[in-house]
C-alpha cells in the first residue's frame, strides 16, 4: 500500500508525522539535523544511473547517519526524564561520538563503553573528541567484555541511565530511517532523482538498513535495500549483523509503528540481502578494496569516505554496478559518513588529558 502525498505544513518535523499524524503524539523526537539531505547523481564512476543520498550533510555540527537515529532516541531519553545515556562501540566509535556531541548539546551526560579496534588516525581523533565533549569512557578491551559491562556491570552502577544499543539501533532509533525513506519518497516524487531499483548502505548495528528496508515498504518504493557487512556477522550463536538480525529489528520497529498509528499499512517483511565479502576480517581494519574506493570517490566525485564503514560499502558498490544486468538500473548509495571537519576541535585536546589506558593508543604509527 502506498500512502498519498501529504500537505507539509511543518517542514521542521519528521515527514513520517505527516503521513501518520497519530505518531506525533505517540513518538518523541528532538530536532538535531538539517533535513532533507540532498540527492544527486554520481557521473564519474562508470555507471549511467548511479545516485547518492548525502547524509554526510545531515548537520554542520556532526553529520552522518547517526543524527537521524538520535533525533528519535534522544527524544525518548528526554520524554523518560533520563539525565544520562550509556552506549557501546569501538574505541573510535562514530556512534559514540555523535551521541556525546548531541547529548552535550542537550545537557545530558554520556558514558561510552568501548572495545579494541585497529588504531587509525580516525580512531585517535575520535578519542580526543570524546574528551572534548565530556564523555565518560569505560575501557572494556574486548567486545565480549564490553557486552558484559553494558548488560550487567554498568546497569548495576547506573540504574537510572538510558541504555542505548550500539549504533543507536533500537526500534526507536530505526524510526529515523523509516522517516528517511519517506523523505526519499518525496524527493523522487518531486523529480530530484528516479525511483531506485537498489539502495546500498553499510550494515553494522542493523538500524540504518532495517529502518530503510521497512521504510521503503511502507512508502511504496519498489527498491531492494542491500546491506554491506562492516562488522562481525555473528558472535557465537548470536546474530549481530545478518539478514536475520536486520529482519528482527524490522519486525520490532514495525510493531512500534503499528502501536502508535492504526494508519500504518499492513506489509509483509520479505527476506533481506547482505554482502559479507567486504568486511576484511576485523572491525575497523582497512582493506585494499576499501582504500581504492576511498581514493576513487575522493578524486572523481569529491566524496569523503572513511575506512571502517563507507569505504568497504563503496568497494562493494563499485563491484555491484559493474554487473552487466544492472547497467540500466537506478542504484542509490546511502552515504552515512559525517562530512563536518572536527580536526580543529580534536587539536585542542592533548592526549595526556585522557585516562591513562587510552593514552597508549597514541604510541607509534597509526594503521592508516
Amino acid at each position: 500500500m502506498t500512502m498519498g502525498t501529504p500537505n507539509r505544513k511543518k517542514a521542521q518535523k519528521p515527514v513520517l508525522f505527516d503521513y501518520f499524524p497519530e505518531l506525533e503524539k505517540a513518538v518523541s523526537w528532538v530536532p538535531l539535523g538539517d533535513f532533507p539531505t540532498p540527492v544527486h547523481q554520481l557521473t564519474n564512476l562508470g555507471h549511467s544511473n548511479l545516485w547518492i543520498k548525502r547524509d554526510d550533510l545531515s548537520s554542520p555540527l556532526y553529520g552522518g547517519n547517526k543524527v537521524r537515529k538520535l533525533e528519535f532516541v534522544l527524544g525518548d531519553v528526554k520524554a523518560r526524564g533520563k539525565k544520562e545515556v550509556v552506549t557501546i562501540g569501538g574505541i573510535g566509535t562514530n556512534h559514540g561520538l555523535a551521541t556525546a556531541i548531541y547529548c552535550h548539546r542537550l545537557g545530558l551526560d554520556v558514558t561510552l563503553i568501548v572495545f579494541d579496534q585497529p588504531v587509525t588516525r580516525f580512531v585517535r581523533q575520535n578519542l580526543l573528541l570524546f574528551h572534548k565533549y565530556k564523555a565518560r569512557l569505560v575501557y572494556a578491551k574486548s567486545l565480549v567484555g564490553a557486552g558484559a559491562k553494558f548488560y550487567i556491570t554498568e546497569r548495576l552502577k547506573r540504574p537510572n541511565a538510558y541504555f542505548l544499543y550500539a549504533g543507536g539501533s533500537s526500534p526507536v532509533g530505526a524510526l529515523g530511517f523509516v522517516n528517511a525513506a519517506f523523505e526519499l519518497k518525496q524527493q523522487i516524487e518531486s523529480g530530484q532523482m528516479p525511483e531506485p531499483r537498489y539502495i546500498i548502505c553499510p550494515l553494522g548495528s542493523n538500524g540504518t538498513m532495517a529502518g530503510l528496508a521497512l521504510g521503503v515498504l511502507l512508502a511504496g518504493i519498489p527498491a531492494e535495500v542491500i546491506g554491506v557487512g562492516v562488522t562481525r556477522s555473528r558472535l557465537g550463536p548470536l546474530h549481530m549483523a545478518t539478514a536475520r538480525s536486520v529482519r528482527s529489528l524490522m519486525q520490532s520497529t514495525y510493531r512500534l509503528l503499528k502501536s502508535g498509528s492504526p494508519a500504518v499499512p499492513d506489509v509483509t517483511l520479505g527476506s533481506q540481502r547482505v554482502f559479507h565479502d567486504y568486511f576484511g576480517g576485523e572491525y575497523g581494519l582497512p582493506t585494499a578494496e576499501g582504500m581504492e574506493a576511498l581514493r576513487l570517490f575522493g578524486e572523481r566525485e569529491g566524496i569523503k569516505l572513511e575506512p571502517t564503514y563507507t569505504a568497504k560499502t563503496c568497494a562493494c558498490l563499485l563491484d555491484f554496478i559493474k554487473e552487466p544486468a544492472r547497467a540500466g538500473d537506478a542504484v542509490l548509495y546511502w552515504h552515512t559518513y559525517n562530512s563536518a571537519d572536527l580536526s580543529r576541535d580534536a587539536g585542542l585536546v592533548d592526549c595526556r588529558e585522557l585516562p591513562h589506558c587510552f593514552q597508549n593508543f597514541f604510541d607509534g604509527e597509526p594503521v592508516l
